[in-house]
């Protein structure tokens, strides 16, 4: 059994009274949860009409062989790139446009 002496008995108080004391002291009322006011952001339904065209592709280059084997390969293939950016873009309008209004530009398949 333990035997209880003045200095276990003082800091078996010492650690009650710190358990319990905190409890008695006042606190600070917390301040009241308030709410904040949502924001208010303007949103249009759709984009203005010159962003809902559809866009225009050109004809590109002619399609014969021989001149196309005229066209230095460095220069032809950054032709390609540029073609392929462009067909991208376009796309990607088009896809928006009909987004917003469907059925406005038409939808190609060729990739």
């Amino acid at each position: 059994m333990l035997k209880l002496n003045g200095r276990i008995l003082s800091i078996a108080i010492g650690f009650a009274l710190l358990t319990a004391l905190p409890a008695c002291a006042r606190h600070a009322d917390a301040p009241p949860a308030v709410t904040p006011a949502p924001i208010v952001v303007q949103v249009k339904d759709t984009p203005p009409g010159e962003l809902l065209t559809c866009a225009t592709r050109p004809e590109g280059l002619p399609e014969d062989p021989s001149l196309i084997a005229q066209i230095p390969t460095k220069i032809r293939a950054g032709i390609i790139r540029l073609a392929r950016a462009f067909a991208g873009n376009a796309d990607r309008n088009d896809r928006l446009v009909n987004w917003n209004v469907p059925g406005s530009c038409p939808v190609t398949k060729d990739k």
